[in-house]
């Protein structure tokens, strides 16, 4: 009798440990499907950055496989515009639920020759499709524009239905001083039109240029913003009536409301360009640099780099693309410290020479140049 107690507690202590067993393995199996089906935010972040580099190169072909499919079926196929251009942009935080992550981006655009650039805001949702990931959705939020208008810049946000006056060409510096030459000689500012230009993130920085027989680049700091003829507390009042209503005309209420917003600014002499004409004035993504493409007087472009301080950096890029054989063309900001851009050979350049076309990136940083294949 007891061996037969012994076999049957026996076999009931093998029975328990192989259920234990595989509860066990089916636990870690169910969290290994867990893990995978969790989004990393690393992962996302990267994703959102390789799909950007797409929408920067103008490559939307390659888009379409980074949606789900019920992004794609929402997406019209139109013809796409070279301007404006998107010229930068900025993944902001991330916020990251088990399947989901939702993105802030900032997108950059220039016009190429012309005084008009934006800063748009999207959110972006990036979910897991069958262990992959993929844009869910894709949503502009907000945006600052800066457009010329009757020889005007102005300043529009989403919200303000019509743009704020900011910098006018009466408003350009008379005489400059050039990087190029000696110090002590000063010369004429462009007052033909507006050329391109450029704003922060935030919209507290505008890069103004002019253009006519040479070029002039400065850079405006807004101050300040307020009503003009804002009345402040504690000064003179209109006086008042009998029933304690002001005096004036309904024609002075109305314009009191119709009032435009003053915009107080400084603004700083960047460089001044000899028979050339600048093409595009672009931020880095922090605003703390910007590269700008000038076209000379035999139609050649070369590139430009300066720190928001007004001090020029040396590319070296003529060692490499002499000005008299290369078109260096636009540019853009790939992250902070890469900008890429189109590199045209010259009709009178070499066999080996014309070998260099195509598109090239460049490490601020490093000073480094290589040719993306």
């Amino acid at each position: 009798m007891k061996k037969l107690l012994v076999l049957v507690l026996s076999v009931f202590l093998v029975f328990s440990a192989s259920c234990s067993n595989k509860g066990e393995k089916e636990e870690k199996k169910n969290d290994n499907k867990e893990q995978v089906m969790k989004i990393d935010e690393k992962q996302a972040v990267s994703f959102i950055d390789n799909y950007l580099r797409y929408v920067l190169k103008g490559d939307y072909s390659a888009l379409t496989g980074y949606y789900t499919e019920k992004l794609k079926t929402s997406i019209k196929e139109v013809k796409t515009q070279t301007n404006p251009r998107p010229v930068g942009f900025k993944i902001g935080e991330g916020d990251i639920e088990k399947d989901k992550a939702e993105f802030k981006v900032t997108m950059f655009h220039a016009y190429d020759g012309k005084p008009y650039y934006s800063v748009d805001f999207f959110k972006y949702v990036v979910v897991m499709d069958k262990d992959k990931l993929l844009i869910d959705s894709i949503d502009k939020e907000n945006s600052i524009d800066i457009y010329e208008q009757d020889k005007t810049l102005f300043k529009r946000d989403k919200d303000s239905g019509r743009g704020d006056k900011v910098f006018t060409l009466k408003d350009l510096p008379s005489f400059v001083y050039s990087k190029e030459t000696v110090r002590e000689q000063k010369y004429e500012v462009p007052r033909k039109s507006f050329g391109p230009c450029a704003t922060t993130e935030d919209g507290k920085s505008i890069l103004v240029s002019s253009i006519g027989e040479n070029s002039y680049l400065g850079y405006i700091k807004i101050t300040e913003a307020k009503e003009a003829f804002k009345v402040a507390q504690g000064e003179e009042e209109k006086k008042k009536d009998g029933d304690g209503k002001a005096q004036g005309t309904e024609e002075e209420g109305k314009k009191e409301e119709g009032e435009e917003k003053k915009i107080n600014f400084n603004i700083k002499d960047i460089d001044f360009y000899f028979s050339s004409t600048i093409i595009s004035v672009i931020f880095s993504p922090s605003g703390q640099n910007f590269i700008v493409e000038v076209k000379d007087k035999n139609g050649l472009s070369f590139l430009s780099l300066y720190k928001t301080s007004g001090e020029k950096m040396d590319l070296n890029l003529e060692r490499r693309f002499p000005k008299d054989r290369f078109s260096l063309t636009k540019p853009y900001f790939a992250s902070e410290n890469e900008v890429v851009f189109s590199v045209v050979p010259s009709k009178n350049a070499t066999d080996e020479e014309s070998k260099l076309k195509g598109d090239w990136v460049l490490d601020i940083q490093k000073g480094d140049v290589s040719q993306i294949k």
